[in-house]
């Protein structure tokens, strides 16, 4: 046999098989990049995400951004509704803001009339704040605005407001301290008044500016998980300054960006921390006749109501 007959022959040429061929590689070719595409993205995604929460991110956006957040706005009852939604590009969680009103949220629904609003940082850790609808002033927040000045209303003008006004009324009311009070005396004045017990404290006197405020019964970070506790009215002074200085230590000089945006400056923080002074609190569950007794006391310089509410749960 020659080496020729060892070569079988060559079929003739079938131009619809080649174009089935030619198609199927094609296709072939295409679904391999599309597959490579999908891939890689989904991976980038989760490479992107990854580097968003990597280590404790998300939770320290929480606490430093969640908590700025409360402490500008003392006129605003806020609750987080989901932490932490991540993208490529961003990192974020929502919260639902309600305006604070005199007696408290003995609604069964706590969360009706409120806003639904998104905080996020992007991928630099930067925060964009505010969002289009926020709207910062609230009747609580006016009465903030003059906290440590001789502003309307005198003491003589508030005395006149509260004889007006039904004394078993509820007061959401801030009440400003002639001058600072230490801890100390802080606490044996709300002891001395425990009928008009204080919510919010404010450590900061600037006129204008943005309040520094801090909930006084906020949870401490080493104290057990749970409820929030039970504080008798000395005890709050003590527990809310230690929360608002252990916050502050923790922030970061890379946070002053952030805190900017909420108009909190960082430098002012750790002085108003360091200092400890009270210059005014927030009340919301006390009633007139109390805030008349509370006005004759000389370490108050005045009382601004800000919202009154009767207790219709009582009648009938």
């Amino acid at each position: 046999m020659t080496e020729q007959e060892d070569i079988p022959p060559i079929p003739g040429f079938d131009p619809g098989r080649t174009k089935r061929a030619v198609r199927r590689g094609v296709l072939r070719t295409a679904l391999t990049a599309t597959v490579i595409l999908i891939v890689g993205v989904l991976l980038l995604n989760l490479g992107a995400q990854w580097i968003q929460r990597r280590g404790d991110r998300d939770d320290r956006m929480l606490d430093v951004l969640g908590t700025a957040f409360r402490v500008a706005n003392p006129g605003y009852r806020t609750d987080v509704m989901r932490c932490c939604d991540t993208t490529a590009f961003s990192l974020s969680f929502t919260l639902r803001i309600t305006p604070l009103r005199a007696g408290g949220y003995s609604s069964p629904d706590q969360f009706s009339g409120g806003a639904v609003f998104t905080v996020s940082q992007n991928q630099f850790g930067r925060v964009d704040w505010p969002p289009p609808g926020f709207i910062k002033e609230t009747p609580l927040f006016t009465a903030l605005d003059s906290v440590g000045t001789d502003a309307p209303p005198s003491k003589a003008d508030t005395k006149r407001i509260l004889d007006r006004l039904p004394e078993s009324m509820y007061a959401l009311a801030v009440v400003d301290f002639a001058k600072p009070l230490k801890e100390g005396e802080f606490s044996a004045f709300v002891q001395r008044h425990t009928a008009v017990p204080p919510e919010t404290a404010i450590y900061d006197g600037r006129i204008g500016g943005t309040p520094i405020s801090w909930r006084m019964d906020t949870q401490l970070p080493e104290a057990p998980q749970g409820d929030a506790p039970e504080l008798a009215p000395a005890e709050l002074p003590r527990n809310g300054l230690a929360g608002f200085r252990h916050w502050v230590s923790g922030l970061r000089d890379h946070d002053a960006v952030n805190l900017d945006k909420f108009g909190l400056g960082l430098k002012l923080l750790r002085e108003s921390a360091t200092d400890g002074l009270a210059y005014a609190y927030v009340t919301q569950h006390t009633r007139i006749r109390d805030l008349r007794t509370l006005i004759d006391d000389p370490q108050v310089r005045t009382i601004r109501v800000a919202d009154v509410a009767y207790d219709l749960s009582g009648l009938g």
